[in-house]
């Protein structure tokens, strides 16, 4: 049960509307000007030290862990070195009152942000993207077929080394970084920009150091203005907390906690990154838990839970703000900040501990969106503390989700870890596996494909039927084509083309960011980075991966399949009829659409062949792109995931040979495409589960939902742990689940005052389901609610 104080908390963030503040914006602006013409990284070091000295130090009623990324609570800042002031400047009117993740901005800030916004005129990332990428390529972008990450963001992402963080402190850093620079008297110019970074670290260091001690003034500040004593004793607590870290090693749980909070806020200020995942949180955290609760009992297991409660709410109060696009495309303010429990040892011994129970019963408690909580599941996983991960998914609260330890371990072996680092992976995005320790840089949104799209331009021979425009190879006359083999290698040169185009911009992209804008902080924390001297844009990490990913999978491969039963097998239509009919959307030829629908087998309900042809596509697509280099050194990593991409790329796909209508979503992720998983869930899971392997370096996401009358009582759970389990033995890697029923989900579209708290699992995150618009939650009433009766 939450105490008094954290619910206080979770009511003041539920009641919080998202805000979008001018600060940031106005400091940056200052700092721009005042230190134009140092070393880049030097000068962008100096950009985030300024901010850092004159932000506004806030520290809010009940808070025992403090730290904000702007001036406001669950406010957010303006990014303007990356995302074009031009949209800034469109929108502006209109982020308070769109559906989509929108944010108020008050009078005051809005003033100020169009006075300052002019002096950003074509100075972002995103502006110098648009004159640089090649015209095919933002053709196909603007025409949602693909699209290239990093042109108005930074490849962050960060799950850094926190077992480094909490040894030495960023004094630590900071020292090593020292010696560095003192045995190093640069002779070429690689030498002189190891140094500049060098003291860029340095900088940023003493940043982060400068704002913690000014908390540390606000708190006694505060202390000395407070009339409550039991108020006034935690200030001066919060106050003597900020004068020991992050600068230095913390001491006890409660600076632990601190500690890793300014560390990930610290992330947020400095670029405006996503997906800064916490790793392995009861593994890092562990020696100070038990010396503080265990062995010395200097707090009680209910004062930890209650600090723990209060750090996950911070983790609620970062944003980025995101046109509306992004907005579409990436529903519901997510964040991905993934926080992880259980697994191995190093050693291969079986990690769970006390924190690991401790961590999911205050995501348990709190069931906030933020943090996302995964659990790592093998063979000697406690049955306790799988079972309480699948209770609290029982009562409907999308959380945690669940991953396979083996599959964890294979992944990070392929992506070149040891085997003691493959044991202690960890979450790099959103559901990729990493090599652990903390030295594996994932950025892993390089591009996504419109499977869709690819299925038009195979059967118009390389033209987009929506808009007449020759978008995509020429495959040949689709009529043509004597048998499946020909349908499915013209899809596979199709499909690879566009990879292909996304390699192309990508690598450009990461060229304009190595000189432009290297991420100091979240580099320094990066393992390898300090060793080689060089930021994670320039290859500074242990393991570098870029990961590109798919929207449509399963539609792909129901249209195979359809066109294979259909035409090739039964020849009950022509290739040219099932054309026109795709093309008219199906109109006065409803009864092919069902025969469509319904006579080829459809992935998802563990048909051999179909999901066999589900997998040949995917790992066609795997085998190929794995082999690209990227711009850093690194390689290109694929998986299968889509966020709500599905939404922004299905509606502009025409109709399918699948019997998908024009506009409909596309298929959620890995899962099967929505309502046609009809056998129940373990026919489900062993599709899908059918096709992931190692060589999927970025994994596969999977949603699956339960209706609540399904999945009841103890015997409700023993379904859960079993088709989990059956999942995981049969070959899975991750999964996440959603119990809800449909009329919960649409009472809450009618009356969303009454479901503020209600959470669903959208992809790799959570979101309140009231905050989401109606065609994301629409996506999610679409999926189909298992009832898991007997099979």
């Amino acid at each position: 049960m939450l105490s008094p104080r954290i619910s206080r908390m979770k009511e003041r963030h539920l009641n919080t509307i998202p805000c979008i503040t001018a600060e940031r914006l106005v400091l940056q602006t200052e700092a721009y000007k005042k230190f134009a013409g140092e070393a880049t990284p030097i000068f962008r070091a100096k950009v985030v030290q300024y901010i850092m000295e004159h932000m506004t130090t806030l520290i809010l009623d009940d808070e025992l862990i403090v730290g904000t990324a702007t001036n406001a609570y669950r406010g957010a800042s303006l990014f303007p070195e990356f995302q074009s002031s031009s949209w800034y400047i469109s929108d502006i009117d209109d982020f308070s009152t769109r559906k989509k993740d929108p944010y108020y901005i008050s009078p005051e800030d809005k003033k100020i942000i169009l006075e300052t916004l002019p002096y950003w005129e074509g100075k972002s990332m995103e502006d110098l993207a648009d004159k640089v990428m090649p015209a095919h390529i933002k053709e196909l972008e603007k025409d949602d077929i693909i699209c290239v990450g990093l042109e108005n963001g930074v490849c962050g992402e960060t799950t850094c080394n926190h077992d480094k963080i909490m040894e030495l402190g960023l004094r630590g850093y900071m020292e090593e970084c020292q010696r560095n620079i003192d045995a190093h008297l640069p002779q070429t110019r690689e030498e002189q920009e190891k140094v500049d970074f060098w003291n860029a670290c340095i900088i940023q260091c003493q940043g982060l150091i400068t704002y913690a001690h000014r908390m540390a003034d606000e708190a006694e500040r505060l202390a000395g203005e407070c009339g409550d004593p039991e108020r006034k004793k935690e200030l001066l607590r919060i106050a003597e907390n900020c004068r020991v870290v992050p600068e230095n090693p913390p001491e006890t749980f409660y600076q632990g906690l601190q500690m890793i909070w300014f560390v990930h806020l610290y992330f947020y200020i400095e670029v405006c990154t996503t997906a800064c995942g916490f790793g392995r949180f009861d593994q890092y955290m562990w020696p100070l838990y038990k010396k503080d609760v265990i062995d010395e009992k200097n707090i009680t297991r209910q004062e930890a839970l209650e600090m723990l409660e209060s750090f996950y709410l911070k983790t609620n109060e970062v944003y980025e703000v995101r046109d509306n696009w992004y907005a579409t495309s990436f529903a519901g303010y997510p964040m991905w900040q993934t926080l992880m429990v259980g697994g191995q040892t190093r050693d291969g011994r079986d990690a769970t501990n006390d924190l690991s129970f401790l961590c999911l019963e205050a995501a348990s408690e709190l069931q906030t969106r933020q943090p996302i909580m995964a659990l790592r599941v093998w063979e000697h996983t406690p049955e306790e503390l799988f079972r309480y991960g699948c209770r609290m998914v029982q009562e409907g609260q999308a959380n945690p989700g669940f991953f396979s330890d083996r599959r964890g371990i294979e992944i990070s072996l392929e992506k070149g870890g040891t085997m003691e680092e493959a044991r202690d992976w960890a979450i790099v995005g959103c559901t990729q596996p990493a090599p652990g320790g903390g030295g594996a840089e994932g950025s892993p949104d390089a591009g996504y494909v419109n499977m869709g799209k690819m299925i038009e331009f195979v059967l118009h021979n390389g033209v987009d039927p929506a808009t007449g425009k020759l978008m995509g190879l020429q495959t040949g006359d689709p009529e043509k084509f004597q048998n499946i083999e020909e349908v499915k290698d013209a899809l596979k040169k199709q499909i690879i083309h566009h990879y292909d185009l996304i390699r192309q911009g990508y690598n450009l992209m990461q060229s304009i960011h190595m000189n432009r804008y290297p991420v100091i902080f979240a580099s320094m924390v990066t393992e390898g980075c300090v060793e080689k001297g060089k930021p994670v844009q320039n290859g500074g990490a242990k393991y570098s991966t870029c990961g590109v990913f798919v929207t449509g999978p399963a539609n792909l491969a129901d249209s195979i399949e359809a066109i294979d039963q259909c035409v090739f097998r039964d020849k009950t239509v022509t290739m040219k009829e099932l054309i026109h009919a795709c093309d008219t959307n199906f109109q006065g030829n409803e009864r092919l659409r069902q025969l469509l629908l319904n006579k080829p087998a459809k992935y998802g309900n563990n048909d051999a062949h179909v999901d066999g042809v589900y997998r040949e596509m995917m790992h066609y697509i795997a085998r190929t792109v794995q082999e690209w280099p990227d711009a850093r050194g690194g390689h290109y990593a694929f998986g299968i995931d889509s966020q709500t991409m599905n939404l922004s790329h299905g509606a502009v796909t025409g109709a399918l040979p699948d019997g998908r209508l024009a506009g409909e979503p596309l298929c959620d992720a890995s899962s099967p495409m929505m309502g046609r998983d009809v056998h129940g869930p373990t026919a489900t899971v062993k599709s899908v589960a059918s096709m992931v392997d190692a060589e999927l370096h970025e994994g596969a996401l999977y949603n699956l939902r339960f209706d609540p009358h399904g999945v009841q009582g103890e015997k409700g759970l023993e379904i859960l742990e079993g088709v989990i389990k059956t999942y995981f033995e049969d070959g899975g890697q991750h999964i996440q689940i959603n119990v809800v029923n449909n009329e919960t989900l649409k009472k809450a579209q009618i009356k969303p005052e009454d479901y503020r708290g209600l959470m669903v699992r959208v992809a790799g995150y959570m979101a309140y389901f009231t905050e989401l618009d109606k065609s994301a939650q629409d996506a999610i009433i679409y999926r189909r609610p298992h009832l898991a009766s007997a099979e």
